[in-house]
């Protein structure tokens, strides 16, 4: 289709409220009138002109509405069902993330304790280093004064 088409289209079935603005066009959800379309005055009910017509004149068969109806119903408790299984899913993740941040404190810790051991050791070496060299130098020195 066209763009004015499009164009054409609206026009035809658009409606303007007695205010003279485009009324709002908006689905029904009453039980007697589940999904029928119907027109109205786009003002707050306070300043509106009153303007108010369904869009097409005639009703669905009952049996229709009833099965909207139970469809809807049935809509709206699968939607109660998400939301508490996305706020459980939440609360797991939050519990998870409680936990990792537990390990990472304690991975920290623990790390920071190895670093002190590493340091104790190396200190160890560094002395048992001196002493080495300087029981070498004395040894040499012992040598020395043996040969001669």
């Amino acid at each position: 289709m066209s763009e004015s088409s499009i164009d054409s289209l609206e026009k035809l079935y658009a409606r303007r409220c007695h205010c003279g603005l485009n009324a709002l066009n908006l689905t029904a959800w009453t039980d007697l009138n589940a999904r029928r379309r119907f027109y109205k005055c786009p003002r707050p009910k306070v300043t509106s002109c009153g303007y108010w017509e369904w869009q097409d004149k005639q009703q669905l068969p009952p049996r229709a509405v009833t099965v909207i109806m139970d469809l809807k119903g049935k809509l709206d408790v699968m939607k109660v069902e998400r939301n508490k299984l996305k706020r459980i899913v939440d609360g797991m993740e939050k519990a998870e993330r409680d936990n990792l941040e537990i390990l990472f404190e304690e991975m920290k810790f623990i790390s920071a304790q190895e670093a002190g051991k590493v340091m104790l050791l190396e200190k160890k070496i560094k002395k048992l280093k001196t002493i080495i060299f300087i029981s070498c130098a004395l040894f040499v020195v012992f040598v020395v004064r043996i040969m001669k």
